[in-house]
This record gives C-alpha cells, sequence and structure tokens, in this order.
C-alpha cells in the first residue's frame, strides 16, 4: 500500500500533523486545510483515499463530501471523516452524504491506521476490477466503454485546466484484405502487435491508447502541443510500418496504419462528437491521399 495516496483535510495545523505522522508508515500523505482546497487537489489529480475534518471553517465536512458524490470523476473517491462526536445522529449523516466511514477523537493511532489500510484494500480491490472491465480482452488495452467515459473527463479537464489536447483515430489499411488472405487467427495477432507497439510509443503516463473498435485505435495527449502531437502522430505510423508484418493485399506490401488527427488549442471547446467527427474526417483524408500517414484537421 505504499503507492497509495491518502489526502488529510483539516484546518487545524496540529492535527494535520499528527494524522500524517500517523500514516507516514502505511502510504503517501499530502495534508491541506480546507474543503474548497481538497476538492480542487482531487480534481486535478485524484487520491486513493480522503480523510477529512467534520467540522471545518468555510466549506464543511459533510458539504464537501456530498459536494464529491455529485462530480462524476470524484463520486467513487473513499471519504473517512474524523469526529468527536459519534452520536447516531452524526453517523446516520456520514453514510447519507456518501461517506464510507469515520474514525473517532481521540485519535488512536493504531485504528487510525487499521481503517485506512481496510479502505485503501477495498479501493485497489475496486480499481482492479474496473481495470479488467475496462481493458479489451483481445489486445489487452483500455476498451471503447473506457474511452467512453475517460475522454468525458479529460475534455473537462482540458477546458479548466486551459490546456492544449490532441487526439489521433487510428485504422490498419486493408486490414480486411490481410484477413482474407491469412485468415482471422493471424489478423487477431496483427491486432495484438499493434495494439501493444502503439502503447510502448507512448511515453507519458497520462496519454491513453484505446481500441475503439475493429481494426480502429484511438490515442489521446492531454496537454500536448500541436508539434509535439504531430511528432508522435509520425512516430506511430513509423513504428507500425517498422514492424515489417508481410500483407501482400497493401500496396505497402507491409502492414500500415493511417491517422486522423485533431488538435485543441488552449481557448478552444469541443465535445466528444465533435472530436470524434473532425478526428474521423482527417482519418478519410488521410487514407483517401495514400495512407500509411497521418492527416490533421482543426477545425
Amino acid at each position: 500500500m505504499g503507492d497509495c495516496w491518502v489526502l488529510v483535510v483539516d484546518d487545524s495545523s496540529l492535527m494535520r500533523q499528527l494524522l500524517v505522522s500517523c500514516l507516514r508508515s502505511v502510504c503517501k500523505v499530502t495534508a491541506v486545510e480546507c474543503a474548497e482546497e481538497a476538492i480542487r487537489v482531487c480534481q486535478d489529480s485524484q487520491p486513493d483515499l480522503v480523510l477529512m475534518d467534520w467540522i471545518l471553517e468555510g466549506m464543511s465536512g459533510i458539504e464537501a463530501c456530498q459536494t464529491m458524490q455529485n462530480i462524476s470523476e470524484l463520486s467513487e473517491i473513499p471519504v473517512i471523516f474524523v469526529t468527536s462526536n459519534t452520536s447516531e445522529a452524526n453517523q446516520e449523516l456520514c453514510w447519507s452524504s456518501g461517506a464510507v466511514d469515520f474514525v473517532p477523537k481521540p485519535i488512536v493511532p493504531k485504528t487510525l491506521q487499521n481503517r485506512v489500510k481496510t479502505h485503501l484494500k477495498y479501493k485497489l480491490q475496486t480499481d482492479l476490477l474496473k481495470k479488467y472491465s475496462f481493458v479489451d480482452g483481445l489486445t489487452g488495452i483500455y476498451n471503447r466503454r473506457f474511452f467512453d467515459m475517460e475522454i468525458v473527463r479529460l475534455l473537462k479537464q482540458t477546458t479548466r485546466l486551459q490546456q492544449p489536447f490532441a487526439a489521433m483515430m487510428i485504422d490498419i489499411d486493408f486490414f480486411k484484405k490481410y484477413n482474407d488472405e491469412y485468415g482471422h487467427l493471424q489478423g487477431d495477432d496483427v491486432l495484438k502487435q499493434v495494439a501493444i507497439t502503439l502503447k510502448n510509443q507512448i511515453k507519458r503516463p497520462i496519454d491513453t491508447v484505446f481500441r475503439y473498435g475493429g481494426e480502429e485505435f484511438i490515442v489521446l495527449l492531454p496537454n500536448t502541443s500541436q508539434d509535439g502531437a504531430k511528432s508522435i502522430a509520425n512516430q506511430l505510423v513509423s513504428a507500425i510500418k517498422n514492424l515489417s508484418i508481410i500483407n501482400i493485399g497493401s500496396p505497402m506490401e507491409v502492414v500500415t496504419v493511417s491517422v486522423g488527427m485533431t488538435f485543441l488549442a488552449e481557448s478552444q471547446r469541443c465535445d466528444t462528437k465533435q472530436l470524434l467527427s473532425r478526428a474521423d474526417a482527417a482519418l478519410y483524408n488521410a487514407k483517401e491521399t495514400g495512407r500509411n500517414k497521418f492527416s490533421i484537421l482543426n477545425e
């Protein structure tokens, strides 16, 4: 659990120090002093668990937990309240606000550690189950279901942070002819090789490759300049060609891909439908103008 990250929220400097000191041997810990800041931190990079004081200056812990429940990308972050009042009414408020547990004051370090460990274990198990439901069974990369969720989050994040964003739609050239010539089992092997090659070309943790369907893939590049995205597109095209997988049904005589890219500058906004439409139009242009290349469409 050493790689897990817990966010502590308490407006008392002494209590923050105590909680961090108790948890430092269990996981990574960051501390903030108000609920508003905690929500901002969670939106930028999601912790595995939030340990929050019940009573805070400004927004209360209850209000913060309810706010997180109403934000889709934060709703599954578990929240544990720290409180000196464990009356039945307060416990009911705890559960109804969406919290997963509470720790009574005064803090007993071993109790705190064990409760946090338990909920981190649940979180890791849940994340693992989600991972498998969001992974394409054939290629081992993320699937269409995860793309449909992730693109909404990333576009919101891009707008909120005023960052550039690039998306690529990738299609294996003459893949039907490959299947007709070599059979679907070898076709499946090509899909696996293409998927892992695309994934290996994407270096940053924030960049993601998805199998969109059939022989189509999508790459999402948050906070990437247009020149940087073009460079990656060229790398992807070259990397697939350099696999040198024979395809006699292709004029290139090997398996290649076409890439359609769309780019959003910092000030541009776009919804998922528009983004996919632009990437698809760019992909069509790449195919119409020779394949084994990338084409870009910004407007």
